[in-house]
């Protein structure tokens, strides 16, 4: 008798511990399932519909210090405000780089597209005999979207070698939301207000030199 209830108990056992796998296994796929997707977004140059005229007096080198933004936009989840002070993160939507650099970064890029050879546009900071010709300092004052529309508000200074200003503007660059309330929406009308900017940088700078 004894070892039938051996038997018994063992044979009892390894059912118990079959039965505990099962679950785990159930439970693990159900977390699988339900556990969410994050995606990394970056900003991208902003299309250019027609080529812009190369001035001839465009400044040898050009370049961008790195951006600031305001406290609230240098996080990871992307966020922005509602034209208010109310604030919107997204859950599991991120940016692929801190935002600061990603500005940065895409306003090269930009300024490379708009005066194609003309210029050398490099990012800073540089050393006191690398400092380029003409340097923008550029501040991101606010991201928000209000009726489908994106809304960034920027303050920018171009400054020369002498680290005079010699101009600056403070703006607020909007464009629809064409595709949706998307992060995917978002990112891209970023990239495309981004890509305003640039274009008022370069004509704030002929302006200033026309009236020299």
């Amino acid at each position: 008798m004894s070892s039938y209830l051996g038997k018994l108990n063992i044979v009892m056992g390894q059912r118990t511990a079959a039965a505990k796998a099962f679950f785990l296994i159930i439970l693990l796929s159900g977390c699988s399932v339900n556990n969410p997707t994050y995606h990394d977004y970056t900003l991208v140059p902003a299309t250019v519909s027609q080529p812009k005229k190369v001035h001839a007096d465009m400044p040898a080198t050009l370049g961008v210090f790195p951006v600031r933004v305001a406290g609230w936009l240098d996080r990871k989840n992307i966020t922005w405000s509602e034209g208010d002070v109310r604030l919107q993160s997204s859950v599991n939507d991120h940016w692929g780089e801190p935002l600061p650099e990603l500005l940065t970064q895409a306003m090269v890029q930009n300024l490379r597209k708009r005066v194609h050879s003309a210029s050398w546009v490099s990012s800073g900071p540089w050393g006191q005999d690398k400092r380029p010709e003409v340097v923008a300092f550029i501040d991101v004052q606010s991201i928000a979207v209000v009726n489908r529309q994106l809304r960034i508000s920027v303050a920018w200074t171009l400054e020369g070698q002498d680290r005079q200003v010699i101009t600056q503007r403070e703006k607020v660059y909007a464009l629809s939301l064409e595709s949706g309330d998307s992060t995917q929406a978002f990112v891209q009308a970023l990239s495309q207000a981004w890509g305003t900017v640039a274009e008022d940088m370069i004509q704030g700078y002929f302006d200033k030199q026309g009236r020299r």
